[in-house]
C-alpha cells in the first residue's frame, strides 16, 4: 500500500489488490475497512464525509481516491462515505528519465516528461519505484502525448 496526500485528497495505491465483490453494501464495507488501517497505520484523522473514487485496472490492482467532501468534524467513529466505481482505468507511467522506458515500445512524451501505457509493461516491479502512476486522465491529455518510441 502507498499513500499519497495532498491538500483535500487521499490517494492509495493498492498495487495487485481487488475488491472482492461489486455489491454496493459490501464494498463500502471493504473500503471503511481499509480507512480503519489508514487510521491505524498512518495515524491520520479521518472522520468526516468523502467520495471515494475507485479505480480498478487488471494489471495493476486499485488506485482510491478519497477526496473530502465535508469539513464537519464527525465524531472520531464516524465515517461518512459515497462510492463510485470505474472499471478498466488506463493507466500510464510517468518518467522525466528516459532511460528507466528505454526497454520497452510505444513510450509517449508530453510536457518534458516520458509515458507509458501500463499494458506495455510486463514486469512492473522492476521500474514501479522510478516512475509516477498516471491514472483517470481526460482523452484531452492523452492525446497530446506524442509517440516517439
Amino acid at each position: 500500500m502507498k499513500l499519497d496526500i495532498k491538500n483535500e485528497k487521499i490517494v492509495v495505491y493498492l498495487y495487485n489488490y481487488f475488491f472482492q465483490t461489486k455489491e454496493k453494501d459490501k464494498l463500502v464495507k471493504e473500503i471503511k475497512n481499509i480507512f480503519l488501517k489508514l487510521i491505524k497505520t498512518y495515524n491520520l484523522n479521518i472522520n468526516r464525509r468523502y467520495e471515494v473514487y475507485v479505480y480498478e485496472n487488471s494489471k495493476y490492482g486499485t488506485i482510491l481516491e478519497i477526496i473530502e467532501k465535508d469539513e464537519l468534524l464527525f465524531p472520531r467513529e464516524l465515517i461518512d462515505i459515497k462510492v463510485k466505481f470505474i472499471n478498466n482505468t488506463n493507466i500510464f507511467l510517468k518518467t522525466d528519465n528516459y532511460f528507466c522506458l528505454e526497454n520497452y515500445k510505444n513510450i509517449y512524451y508530453f510536457d518534458n516528461n516520458f509515458y507509458i501505457n501500463l499494458l506495455d509493461i510486463d514486469n512492473l516491479i522492476s521500474i514501479i519505484e522510478f516512475v509516477d502512476i498516471i491514472y483517470n486522465e481526460k482523452d484531452t491529455y492523452l492525446n497530446k502525448m506524442l509517440l516517439i518510441k
